[in-house]
């Protein structure tokens, strides 16, 4: 009896992972800004991937402005940057702050070689300036990455 053994083809993988430290600026007075760099420069680490051999890019969002019962901060008060990249790719604001948004912000483009399945970490470091007329609360929002592939 002869048997033949035969591998099914790899499929592509495209992969976002992230170390899953929360964000917590913690007791802020009205007027006071706070940056969230815990780890040296940066406050947590996307990791990304890709197998498929395509250009791939990174974008971060927010689902809603910081919000406490019915009052908000707005957008432009609450930032991110990139304060470290391992990748050869376009990263977006690494020297500045940028304001969160509701729709998806470009944070890195892949480089040629980077669709081979090597790994891409970014560090992040965010700000919050409370505004001077701000109610006190607990406020929260929700951080979206997005990892997409250049077709």
């Amino acid at each position: 009896m002869l048997a033949a053994l035969v591998a099914a083809p790899a499929e592509a993988a495209l992969e976002l992972s992230t170390d899953h430290r929360a964000l917590a600026f913690g007791l802020m007075k009205p007027g006071e800004e706070k940056v969230l760099a815990q780890s040296g420069t940066s406050h947590n680490e996307i990791t990304c991937s890709s197998t498929n051999g395509n250009a791939w890019y990174l974008k971060i969002s927010v689902l809603a402005p910081l919000t406490a019962g019915g009052e908000e901060i707005p957008l432009e008060r609450f930032q991110w940057q990139v304060s470290r990249v391992d990748g050869a790719g376009s990263v977006v604001s690494q020297s500045h702050f940028r304001p969160f948004s509701l729709f998806p912000d470009t944070v890195y483009l892949s480089a040629p070689g980077e669709a081979n399945g090597a790994r891409v970490r970014l560090q992040f470091r965010y700000s919050l300036q409370v505004p001077e007329t701000q109610t006190a609360g607990s406020y929260h929002t929700t951080i979206r990455f997005t990892l997409t592939e250049v077709l």
